[in-house]
């Protein structure tokens, strides 16, 4: 694949991703409001609004993972070293973020039907709460360092750069609708990618057509 394809497909990826998520943190927040405390989490893990909703996150999350590679594609060399660290940071909390994501989709319904005090339970014992913390911290680390990077390269709009970063630092709060943000920053950051790369593809067709003498 060349390099200017694996910036449109990251592009792409980046506005499907960014919607994806968007629409799940949305419905996720709802839910929330709509359900509250009225049920165990064991007993919605086993339903169909969760089946959907942990498939949108998943598929959100890997589409997440091929827009990362896309869009330091694009600012590689304008990004310098900071650009290359975050991104690698980045890449490794999206790729704990895709485990996270299809724990919730496969192994928690199944938890649901053979533990559910374990899913219930406010704390659990071992190492899966701190994992889980890590991984959430990988994650805003690495999009603060991408999207700080992104901020200094110019090669994206800045006011999306900034969602980016501030929408990152947001999700390791414990709060509600917290990666609302960082879901606009990277669709917006894809939507600009095709722009760009939409021009670039009519330039290079009028410039391809042959000159009346």
């Amino acid at each position: 694949m060349s390099a200017s394809n694996l910036i449109r497909v990251g592009g792409l990826a980046a506005v499907l991703a960014g919607a994806l998520l968007l629409i799940a943190d949305l419905w996720s927040l709802l839910l929330e409001v709509i359900v509250g405390g009225s049920e165990n989490f064991s007993e919605f893990a086993v339903t169909t609004p969760w089946t959907v909703l942990s498939t949108m996150f998943l598929l959100g999350s890997l589409l997440l993972l091929v827009a990362l590679v896309g869009l330091y594609a694009r600012q590689s060399e304008a990004a310098g070293t900071l650009g290359l660290a975050g991104f690698l940071v980045a890449l490794v909390g999206t790729g704990l973020l895709v485990g996270m994501m299809w724990t919730m989709a496969f192994v928690v319904p199944s938890a649901a039907i053979e533990a559910p005090a374990f899913l219930d339970a406010e704390e659990t014992a071992g190492p899966l709460d701190m994992g889980f913390m890590l991984s959430g911290i990988a994650v805003a680390v690495g999009w603060a360092l991408f999207g700080v990077a992104t901020l200094r390269a110019r090669v994206f709009p800045r006011r999306a750069a900034i969602v980016l970063i501030v929408g990152a630092l947001l999700t390791v709060l414990p709060l509600p609708a917290t990666t609302l943000l960082i879901d606009v920053a990277v669709a917006w950051l894809g939507l600009s990618l095709l722009s760009e790369q939409g021009r670039s593809t009519a330039e290079t067709s009028i410039g391809a057509q042959p000159r009346v003498q």
